[in-house]
Order: structure tokens, then sequence, then C-alpha cells
């Protein structure tokens, strides 16, 4: 029998040809939708990522306006400052939901001391704009649509053949900002 008639052979050298494409070509697919969805949280504007810049330049200039004040609890200007530093240092949706919840923390701890103390007219608006200003910032976070994003790929990246895809070319679940 000649090699180009051999059946067995064909049918095995298709079917590798096929698995291949499907890892190649699905992995990519995959890999795509995984760096599109990363994109979303780290986008220059209208992102979680631009927001929490938004969270830290406005917690940024509340704390100062806060350290100036008499009488203020030093602690919760030092809590806003570690806070506000663990938010730009932070690596990762992960990292950054946790240090935007420590810091959210920090900034109410520090904006309910600073509204029992007696502030300048200009002092007292500034710090009141600014943090209606984080308020806003949380809550353009809270409706931005990147969660829905990265649970619509796990979802479909849980499924057959995208679950076997995922495990041998090793894409990982998007990680939602909660």
């Amino acid at each position: 029998m000649k090699l180009s008639e051999n059946r067995p052979l064909a049918c095995g050298v298709l079917a590798l040809v096929i698995a291949g494409s499907l890892f190649i070509g699905g992995g990519n697919a995959l890999s795509s939708k995984a760096k599109a969805v990363d994109a979303l949280f780290y986008a220059s504007s209208e992102s979680i990522s631009a927001e929490l810049k938004e969270l830290s330049d406005n917690a940024t200039v509340m704390n100062s306006i806060a350290a100036n004040a008499k009488g203020v609890n030093e602690t919760y200007v030092t809590a806003v400052t570690d806070s506000i530093g663990a938010l730009r240092d932070a690596s990762g949706v992960f990292a950054s939901a946790e240090a935007s919840h420590a810091l959210t923390t920090a900034v109410e701890n520090l904006y309910s001391n600073v509204s029992n103390l007696t502030l300048s007219d200009k002092d007292a608006e500034d710090f009141k704009y600014r943090y209606r200003n984080y308020q806003s910032a949380q809550l353009r976070i809270s409706h931005d649509g990147y969660n829905d994003e990265a649970a619509a790929f796990n979802a479909e990246k849980s499924g057959f053949p995208a679950g076997l895809i995922s495990a041998v070319r090793g894409i990982h679940d998007a990680t939602l900002f909660n």
C-alpha cells in the first residue's frame, strides 16, 4: 500500500491538523479576548483604572486640607496617606480593588473627623467638593462595564472546548473588581 493511499494515516493527520488549528486559532482568540478585557480596566479614560486615579487625586487634596486643620486626628491623615500610596502602587485588578477599599475606609474616617472641625470657608468648600468628586468616582466605578465583560469572558472560557484550550494555553480567568 502506498503512503498516499493510507486512510488511517490520513485520518490521523487530519485529526492532528484540526486539533492543532483549534488550539492555535481558538487559543489566540481567547488570548485576544483576555487582553481586551484587561484593556477595559486599564484604559486611560473612562475606565476603572482612570477612576482609581481620580479617587487618589481627590483623597490627596482632602488629606492636605485635613493635615493643615487644627484638631485633626493625625491617625486618619496617616491612614489616607498610606492608602493613597498603596493604591498607586497596586498592581493588578485584585490588588487595586483591595487598595481602593482601604482608601475608601480611610477617607470616610477622615471625612467624619474633619466634618467636626472648623475650617476656613474656602477649605471647607474645597474639602466637601473633593469628597463629592470622590463619591462620584466610586459611583462611576460601580457602573463600569468591566465586571460584566470579565464575567462574560469567564463564562465563555469555562465552556468546552474553551476550558480545555485555556488550560493548555495558560489563559486565566479575568479578575472581577469587587
